[in-house]
C-alpha cells in the first residue's frame, strides 16, 4: 500500500491524531515509516478499522522495540507479553483508571503502548491522554531549573489505593498475578526526561506511581508531584480517543500520561494490550 492514501487527522490541539488508510498487517516500510511519524508528531495515534490476531499486534510492536513484560497479568497462551484488558458488566472497577505513565516502576519502562479494542460499550469507555511535553515548555524557567536535578521514586504498590492487591482484587474479568509482591517493584527515574528521537523535554511523574522526590520524604514529596500532575492535564494539554472495535491505539509513553474513563456500568469492554521498547529514562 501506498503512503500516499494514508491520512492523519489530529483530535484536539496539543495531541492525538486518528490515523487511516493503513493496513497494518500488511504494510511496507513506507507505510511504517508514515505511521511512525505521526506518533512522533502527535504522540497518541488511533489506527482505525484493523483486524488483527495476537501474532499481528506482536509484529506492529516490534517495529517499536522488544516487548516489555508486565508483572501483574498473566499473559495469553502463547504471547506471554500480551494480555487481555476485560471489564464484565457485574464489575465497577477498571483497569487503566487514573492517570499514570504504564510501569514507571520498572527499571526500563516502555518507550509505547498499544492497545486494541475487541469489544466496546455503545457509550462510554475512552481514554484520556496528556501531553507531557507541551506540560513541560510551559512552565517558568525557574521551575525548570528546580525539576532539572530531581529524580522520582516509583513504585508498583498502588498505595493511594490501598494497595495493588485490593485494588486489583476487585478486577475480576482478567487474570490478575503477583500483586502480593508490588512494592517490590521500585525504580528511580529524572522528573524531567529527554526524548531521544526528538530532543524534547516531558515531565516524568504522576500521583499513581511516584511515591516521592529521591532524597526527601513523601510529606514533603507529595505538594510537588500533585501540582505537576494537575498541571499536566490540564484541559489545553489533553485530548480524548473513542473506542471502537478495530481501533488499535498506540501511545508514547514517555511523552504522554493517560487514564481509562469508567463511565460504563452495566456494559462489557475488551481490549488487548502489549508494551514495546524497553527504554531507560535519561535527564
Amino acid at each position: 500500500m501506498s503512503n500516499h492514501r494514508i491520512e492523519v487527522t489530529p483530535i484536539a490541539g496539543s495531541l492525538g491524531a486518528e490515523v487511516t488508510g493503513v493496513d497494518l498487517r500488511s504494510m511496507d516500510n513506507h507505510d511504517w515509516a508514515a505511521v511512525h511519524q505521526a506518533f512522533l508528531e502527535y504522540k497518541v495515534i488511533a489506527i482505525r478499522d484493523q483486524n488483527l490476531s495476537p501474532q499481528d499486534i506482536m509484529d506492529v510492536g516490534a517495529r517499536i522495540g522488544e516487548p516489555n513484560h508486565y508483572p501483574f497479568v498473566k499473559g495469553m497462551d502463547g504471547f506471554p507479553f500480551l494480555f487481555d484488558v476485560v471489564k464484565e458488566p457485574a464489575e465497577t472497577s477498571n483497569f487503566g483508571g487514573g492517570w499514570h505513565s504504564d510501569t514507571t516502576y520498572m527499571k526500563t519502562p516502555p518507550l509505547a503502548t498499544l492497545l486494541y479494542a475487541l469489544e466496546t460499550p455503545p457509550r462510554g469507555g475512552d481514554t484520556l491522554y496528556c501531553d507531557m511535553v507541551a506540560a513541560y515548555e510551559v512552565l517558568s524557567p525557574a521551575m525548570k531549573a528546580m525539576l532539572a536535578p530531581l529524580k522520582g521514586v516509583n513504585s508498583a504498590g498502588l498505595k493511594h489505593l490501598g494497595g495493588r492487591k485490593a485494588h486489583h482484587s476487585s478486577i475480576a474479568g482478567m487474570n490478575i498475578t503477583g500483586t502480593e509482591n508490588a512494592e517490590a517493584f521500585e525504580a528511580v527515574h529524572p522528573l524531567v526526561r529527554t526524548i531521544g528521537e526528538t530532543g524534547q523535554k516531558a515531565i516524568y511523574c504522576s500521583r499513581g506511581h511516584t511515591v516521592r522526590i529521591d532524597g526527601m520524604t513523601e510529606e514533603e514529596s507529595r505538594p510537588l508531584i500533585d501540582w505537576l500532575q494537575a498541571h499536566a492535564t490540564r484541559p489545553e494539554f489533553t485530548c480524548r480517543v473513542n473506542w471502537k472495535p478495530g481501533t488499535l491505539t498506540i501511545w508514547d509513553n514517555r511523552r504522554a500520561m493517560h487514564s481509562a474513563i469508567n463511565d460504563y456500568q452495566g456494559m462489557r469492554r475488551h481490549m488487548r494490550r502489549l508494551t514495546s521498547g524497553p527504554t531507560v529514562p535519561v535527564y
